[in-house]
């Protein structure tokens, strides 16, 4: 509609001529009259009177087409009929008082043949150029839906090739890891074990990662990452977790409890305890609670990592107005709170 704005308010003047014409030929040509033999004064009065009509009621569309464009993208035949409901009784409740006024001024008494037919052309044109308003509106919304969804398309192209790029590492250390495992001495089973723990992450990381899993797949990756944190940690470390098996069924975006857990090992200090904590709530709704001790003099650092910055879109994207995710930090014990709605059949990703 916008390329139609600097005729916006021109149009009105071509309303009026066409709706007087319109209403002369209909009631006085069957009657052997000539409107255009009449008095110019009359002509005059009554084209700057439906002139006064046509803009006071051209207002009135731009405030309707206004108010209507929020409505484009959940556009119904019910809201459409409703729409044109609302300019016809407008229309007729607007044109009768101004087709008497007109005739007072003209001196021409007012019949009900001149109201019905003004009611008629009037409704007639209002119709067709609020439909041509609106089509142009919507046409205009569907042109930025489909740029939208273009654009969308292109960084969604352009995620993935950086996606697959990104593969070849990973990829890379995975295959490495498989040789090296298979180069130390069966008697060293220490190592052999680690790099097999490793494996298995990066196998979950490169091939699961795009797309959802079980929760209790999640859960499985999870203990295998804990497994190896607790080999490079103290053997001081006590660790709690408890995994509710009503959970594993539901599915969740792979990866999606990973930040929270890797932030504990990373931060954990003090008492040197960590617990996790993850339950199935009312509404198919999961908690997971990850608590970790934190030392006495810990610096209050407001930041977060990119871990959890990415966790907080994510959960933005994927679980919009279905999640909640909040972090306290008292007493030397810092706790990620996060609750989610799951659903037991794959729809994410």
């Amino acid at each position: 509609m916008k390329r139609f704005e600097k005729w916006f308010w021109i149009i009105p003047l071509f309303v009026a001529l066409i709706v007087m014409t319109g209403i002369r030929l209909v009631t006085d040509t069957p009657n052997g009259y000539k409107f255009w033999e009449r008095p110019i004064s009359q002509n005059l009065i009554e084209w700057i009177g439906a002139t006064i009509m046509a803009y006071l009621f051209q207002a009135f569309m731009c405030y309707l087409l206004k108010r209507n464009e929020k409505y484009t993208d959940k556009l119904n035949l019910k809201r459409l009929l409703i729409e044109y409901l609302i300019i016809v009784i407008v229309g007729l409740l607007f044109i009768n008082p101004c087709v008497m006024i007109i005739h007072h001024f003209i001196n021409d008494p007012v019949d009900l043949d001149d109201l019905v037919i003004a009611s008629v052309i009037f409704t007639l044109v209002l119709i067709f150029i609020y439909s041509f308003y609106r089509g142009s509106q919507i046409l205009d919304a569907y042109i930025e839906q489909r740029l939208q969804n273009e654009k969308v398309k292109s960084i969604q192209a352009e995620t993935e090739l950086k996606y697959l790029k990104a593969q070849f590492r990973p990829h890379f250390l995975f295959n490495t890891l498989n040789t090296i495992y298979f180069q130390i001495d069966e008697q060293n089973e220490a190592p052999r074990r680690t790099i097999e723990k490793l494996s298995e992450l990066l196998r979950y990381q490169l091939y699961d990662v795009n797309h959802s899993v079980t929760v209790e797949q999640e859960f499985q990756f999870i203990e295998t990452y804990m497994e190896v944190q607790r080999l490079r940690m103290k053997e001081s470390l006590k660790l709690e977790t408890f995994f509710d098996p009503a959970l594993k069924p539901y599915h969740i975006q792979s990866l999606l409890l990973l930040p929270l857990v890797e932030n504990a090992f990373k931060y954990v200090g003090g008492d040197y305890w960590i617990q996790i904590d993850a339950r199935l709530e009312k509404g198919n709704r999961m908690t997971l609670e990850v608590r970790n001790s934190i030392p006495a003099n810990a610096v209050n650092n407001s930041k977060k990592g990119i871990g959890l910055e990415n966790l907080q879109r994510q959960l933005e994207l994927l679980y919009a107005g279905k999640h909640k995710l909040q972090y306290i930090k008292s007493n030397g014990t810092y706790v990620a709170h996060m609750e989610i709605e799951l659903v037991k059949k794959t729809t994410i990703g």
